[in-house]
């Protein structure tokens, strides 16, 4: 699997708000805990024919937010019945395992917020863990390319830790 590039176009499944679970990203910056919500879906590459992780923050996702001027319907183009295209550029950061970028995943959010990459998996596996069970939260580190029992997860964390997201 080739990780996402710049330019890249990207389609995002459309909000549902019935099925989908936020999850919550806690964090410390400038020595304050801070934490924000956020909805882990898989993104379509449509260049590449590949499937990723995409985290996208609440406000920029939900309908009731659309007025935000960074909300997908405002950045991405609505493909009906489909979702939203967006190219990958500048207004995306992302996380990897590598340098090579392996496990690459991509986060759409205010990126004045500074969390190390890790809190974004941690936050999934965790959040799956509490909802739907371990069988459903290791599902959930296999998207990732992390294997083990998700009760396991800060082990399998350690290649992502300390490093921030970056910008594309």
């Amino acid at each position: 699997m080739s990780p996402v590039q710049a330019g890249n176009e990207l389609l995002v499944d459309l909000f549902d708000g019935n099925t989908m679970v936020p999850i919550v990203v806690k964090w410390q910056q400038n020595f304050v805990t801070r934490e924000a919500t956020y909805y882990c879906v898989n993104a379509y590459n449509t260049t590449t024919n590949e499937t990723l992780p995409f985290f996208i923050a609440a406000e920029f996702y939900k309908s009731a937010t659309a007025s935000n001027p960074n909300h997908i319907s405002k950045v991405g183009t609505l493909v009906p019945g489909e979702g939203y295209k967006l190219k990958v550029d500048d207004k995306l950061q992302y996380g990897q395992k590598n340098a090579q970028g392996d496990n690459r995943f991509i986060v759409f959010h205010d990126k004045d917020r500074k969390p190390y990459q890790h809190r974004f998996i941690e936050a999934a596996v965790l959040s799956t863990l509490a909802k739907q069970g371990e069988e459903a939260a290791d599902k959930v580190l296999a998207s990732f390319a992390l294997s083990g029992a998700a009760a396991a997860v800060s082990n399998a964390l350690k290649t992502y830790i300390a490093d921030y997201l970056r910008t594309f």
